[in-house]
């Protein structure tokens, strides 16, 4: 509505505009000379004309029309001035609200955004832990079963390897008293052939047996000490013992036949002479020279069984 008035007013501005201009045209060509002339008169030096106007020279209309049209362009400029600021604060408003709604947007994407981000993390933690708890459960189990085993396994390990480490310590130690024993043996063997007497040899024998009981080799010979001592009943008891505990022994068989024959066990005597030369021939050797024999030398036996001295080998 106001646009229709203002360009109703330009028009009827430049209808009256246009009917004023005819006769200022015509009173202008009338008096130009005339007006030309003042001009000249009037004009100072420095040709800027400073005097005031008179209605008349200021406008054609009548005083009535000019104040209207006055008043008709001040309104037009005042809406003009209202249009402008009304528009430049429509402009303003609709550049605030785009931007209101912008950082409104955008806060509100933010905000939900933080929110899934939340919810979603939410939903991660609860799941996540429900899963760390499995998963912590699971690895405890796991590593208990495991470290039950390991230590089961090296328990085993180390029982059978204290039962191993036992048992060759074990078997060290017999070793080592089994060295011993058969080292203080070996000095009582050689201490026992550098004496002369038959009863300190009787007693080394005795301490020999302590260590090796039932050994037929010292038995042999104790029962040989027995009877460098005349003690030919205690002889052949020791010779007995000593057969029934080894009856391939060589020198058992010589013993007994020596303790026989002193007896006067002849036929025994022949029979355990027999059986000593036949488990080892260097017993031939010793036979010719025994003292005990000596009633056996008459016998026939007794030569077939020693055989002829020069076929005899050297005693061992």
């Amino acid at each position: 509505m106001s646009k229709r008035r203002n360009i109703l007013v330009v028009a009827l501005m430049m209808g009256m505009i246009l009917v004023t201009a005819t006769p200022r045209m015509a009173y202008s060509q009338t008096e130009p000379d005339k007006t030309a002339q003042h001009a000249e008169t009037t004009l100072p030096p420095d040709g800027i004309d400073f005097r005031p106007l008179d209605p008349a020279e200021r406008s054609n209309m009548p005083p009535l029309m000019e104040r209207y049209v006055l008043d008709e362009l001040k309104n037009l400029r005042t809406e003009m001035q209202g249009m402008r600021a009304e528009l430049l604060r429509e402009v303003v408003n609709r550049q605030l609200e785009a931007i209101d709604k912008a950082i409104s947007y955008s806060s509100n994407t933010v905000t939900y955004f933080f929110y899934f981000v939340a919810a979603v993390g939410a939903l991660l933690t609860m799941l996540g832990w429900q899963s760390l708890r499995e998963l912590k459960s699971s690895v405890r189990n796991l590593a208990d079963t495991e470290l039950h085993r390991l230590s089961e396994e090296f328990e085993a390990r180390l029982s059978s390897l204290e039962d191993e480490l036992r048992l060759k310590s074990k078997v060290i130690n017999e070793h080592q008293h089994e060295i011993e024993r058969t080292q203080t043996i070996h000095a009582l063997w050689l201490q026992a052939n550098q004496l002369s007497n038959p009863r300190s040899k009787i007693e080394t024998y005795d301490k020999i047996l302590e260590l090796a009981p039932g050994d037929p080799e010292v038995m042999a010979y104790k029962a040989d000490a027995a009877l460098q001592l005349g003690d030919r009943d205690w002889a052949l008891s020791l010779c007995n013992r000593l057969l029934a505990e080894a009856p391939d022994s060589a020198n058992g068989h010589y013993q007994r036949a020596c303790a026989n024959a002193g007896l006067g066990f002849r036929e025994a005597a022949l029979a355990d002479l027999q059986r000593a030369v036949e488990l080892s021939e260097s017993m031939r050797q010793p036979a010719w020279t025994e003292e005990e024999f000596e009633p056996l030398r008459d016998m026939s036996e007794f030569e077939e069984i020693l055989g002829d001295k020069k076929d005899l080998k050297p005693a061992e």
